[in-house]
């Protein structure tokens, strides 16, 4: 018995040891959490050592202060019930006095850069099923903000008074601000960009992810990942490239969409102002993958990935160049937007009308295993492409234009609902008679489907090359220019591929054994640190359908005609660049380092635009062998740094580092290295620094 009761007591007092160690231990972390609210008046920053921060009542951070929040930091805000609204108008819209909710209200800076093993994290206090804060709202005043390696969940946008509602865990009202390698779990609209004439805007590689079952009725379900608000006169786009979008939707005006992965996510381009441009991103199961309405500028769609879901591309009124794009499981819809282009695309597997639409170009496309192949022409070029094993191959036809130098074989029916006219074929190769009321333009081939065997190289597996003599070969219509100039792969166009003696445009979107198109090739870096540039908008001769980004290394390639070309380099937190008369041969590639200078200090601050301390910057003779004057004017003393550059962005010799007094000076540079060795013929570039102010221009060495 006594046993029995000293053990219960040492058991006893073993649990209250622990209970005792418990409140200890919960008591220190109590003690380690800090509450803030209301205004920061100064500078502050908040330390992990201090974890977590509890806001309990909204912070401000006034104009001219900057919060600074380092890595491993901690921000827990207070929460509200979001899942019905009369929850949202009594806990979040200012309707019923002060709003339970609390969040961050922004008019001067902050600045929460972390890193990847040691991230900032902003949630919840109260961690109950659908309970949400409210918002980061960067006021029209503040100053360049920037996020890095954050982790935003749990959030759901706040009333900032009457008719001001800032909806998006970042709601940006300044149009400014930088978010790299972030994630926005759980939030209701993640990034809004209010109305606004900047667009000095980044978001890169970031995560927009919602578990299926959140909630979220503030932002009517939480689908929208991204808006980005018109940027209104100019010509400014925002950067949104190498992000994650899982079932979170992206609103877009005046858009450079690069590198995306957007999974049951659609993209809706529906505002007014300059071009948005998408390149090198992949649509999976989305319903619509780019939408558009009413777009009063251009759309241009190239390099991009469209797998499954409904509607790859569905855009009324605007121009839309559409090129270089891989369809499958998804059509393309143009409507009212009869100067558009539609070239060098890949259709297939499409359950549906896989293109529909009149505009001025169709042509070198492939369209194979779809339900129907096209609803609609194109007026000034309906041509080259390849229609195969198709159930239908057109929904209607027409005799509005000619169908020529076609490929249309296996498919089940040739229209399926009516054919308007007399519609002509002119040099296609077909495997239905041409009965009225199609009329035969000469030049049409019918084959067997024996004979349609030794077109191409294996069409049974996709792929449409011709085959070593192949009857398409030498075989098209008008060798005098009525034909786009590259067939699918960026060859020559009219090429005497059966070697007798004369040049003829072959039938389908390949041209046989053609020379290859030259280019340009590169990377694009910053002169200053030597690092790669990610990202950058590359446009050839000013001409906007002629147009690559660089990669996420900074590497770029585009194919080309011989030429000389114009490049002009464009990329958000850098100063635009031209590098003129960059030529092309036929068949090779150009190389090209492409210096970017950024214009954020380490500080995250903007550097103000150069003054008119340095101009009249040249050099004489150029090109060169081996000497060169470079020469420059001052409109008031100024140390200045003179150095010379190679293709690569290495530092080639520093010329001159001293004191100059205002007016005109001259330098001179022997064609030598920092090692008194000679250099070899080729480009350079040279940077003259004085004060504030930075000029980069180019000049040829030629032995």
């Amino acid at each position: 018995m006594i046993n029995s009761i000293r053990h219960i007591v040492l058991e006893s007092s073993l649990y209250i040891r622990l209970l005792v160690a418990l409140i200890i231990v919960l008591f220190s972390l109590h003690l380690q959490a800090i509450e803030v609210g209301g205004h920061l008046t100064e500078d502050t920053v908040w330390e992990p050592e201090n974890n977590p921060y509890l806001v309990t009542s909204n912070v401000y951070v006034d104009a001219g202060v900057t919060l600074t929040i380092s890595a491993g930091t901690e921000v827990r805000l207070n929460s509200a019930p979001a899942t019905e609204w009369y929850e949202v108008e009594e806990y979040f819209w200012l309707l019923y006095g002060p709003e339970a909710a609390k969040s961050i209200v922004v008019y001067g800076r902050i600045i929460a850069v972390a890193t990847e093993e040691d991230s900032i994290i902003f949630t919840r206090i109260i961690e109950e099923p659908n309970f949400c804060w409210g918002a980061i709202a960067i006021r029209e005043g503040a100053e360049l903000c920037r996020f890095e390696h954050c982790r935003f969940e749990y959030s759901s946008g706040i009333g900032i008074a009457v008719g001001d509602v800032a909806r998006g865990t970042l709601t940006i009202y300044n149009g400014r601000c930088l978010v790299r390698k972030c994630s926005f779990i759980n939030t209701g609209a993640s990034i809004i960009t209010k109305y606004s004439l900047i667009n000095e805007l980044e978001i890169s590689g970031t995560i927009f992810y919602n578990d299926a079952d959140f909630i979220n009725c503030v932002a009517d379900g939480g689908s929208q990942g991204l808006s980005v608000g018109r940027s209104g006169a100019g010509n400014n786009h925002a950067l949104v490239a190498g992000n994650l979008f899982i079932r979170r939707n992206v609103g877009s005006n005046s858009l450079f969409f690069v590198d995306n992965q957007n999974i049951e996510s659609s993209t809706h381009v529906a505002y007014e102002g300059p071009a948005c441009y998408f390149y090198d991103n992949d649509f999976i199961d989305c319903n619509c993958g780019i939408e558009s309405f009413h777009l009063e500028d251009s759309l241009y769609i190239k390099n991009n990935r469209f797998l499954d879901g409904n509607d790859g591309i569905y855009a009324n009124h605007g121009y839309a160049d559409i090129s270089d794009n891989y369809f499958s499981g998804c059509s393309v819809s143009l409507y009212d937007s009869y100067t558009s282009r539609f070239v060098n695309n890949l259709m297939n597997n499409t359950e549906q009308i896989a293109f529909s639409g009149n505009i001025e170009f169709i042509a070198n496309n492939i369209f194979y295993n779809c339900d129907t192949g096209l609803s609609g022409t194109g007026s000034i070029q309906f041509s080259n492409n390849v229609f195969y094993n198709n159930e239908t191959l057109f929904y209607f036809l027409t005799d509005n234009y000619i169908t020529q130098n076609m490929i249309l074989l296996n498919n089940d029916e040739l229209y399926d609902f009516v054919i308007y006219g007399t519609p002509e074929f002119r040099n296609c190769i077909i495997d239905f008679p041409l009965e009225y009321p199609l009329i035969d333009g000469g030049g049409n081939i019918i084959v067997d489907s024996l004979q349609a065997q030794s077109i191409f190289e294996d069409m049974q597996n996709g792929d449409f090359h011709l085959a070593a003599n192949s009857i398409a070969i030498d075989a098209g219509f008008d060798t005098l220019g009525y034909y786009y100039p590259f067939d699918y792969d960026y060859r020559q166009r009219v090429w005497d591929g059966d070697n007798d003696g004369t040049a003829i445009i072959d039938i389908g979107a390949y041209e046989y054994n053609s020379l290859p198109f030259g280019g340009i090739t590169g990377n694009t870096y910053d002169p200053d640190t030597n690092e790669p540039v990610n990202y950058v908008f590359l446009k050839f001769d000013d001409q906007s359908r002629e147009f690559t980004f660089s990669d996420s290394i900074g590497d770029f390639q585009i194919k080309l005609p011989a030429g000389i070309y114009d490049i002009f380099a464009e990329r958000v937190f850098y100063e635009d660049i031209i590098e003129y008369e960059i030529e092309v041969i036929e068949g090779e590639f150009t190389d090209m380092q492409i210096p970017m200078c950024g214009i954020l200090d380490t500080e995250y601050n903007l550097i103000p635009e150069p003054s008119s301390i340095i101009s009249r910057i040249t050099n004489y003779p150029n090109p060169f062998n081996p000497i060169t004057n470079i020469s420059f004017d001052l409109s008031s003393d100024s140390d200045v740094l003179v150095t010379v550059y190679n293709l690569k962005g290495q530092k080639v010799r520093q010329v001159v580092n001293g004191h100059f007094t205002s007016g005109k000076h001259t330098v001179t540079w022997n064609g030598d290295d920092n090692n008194r060795k000679s250099v070899a013929s080729g480009l350079y570039f040279y940077k003259v620094t004085a004060g504030n102010s930075v000029s980069i221009n180019k000049m040829l060495m030629l032995k």
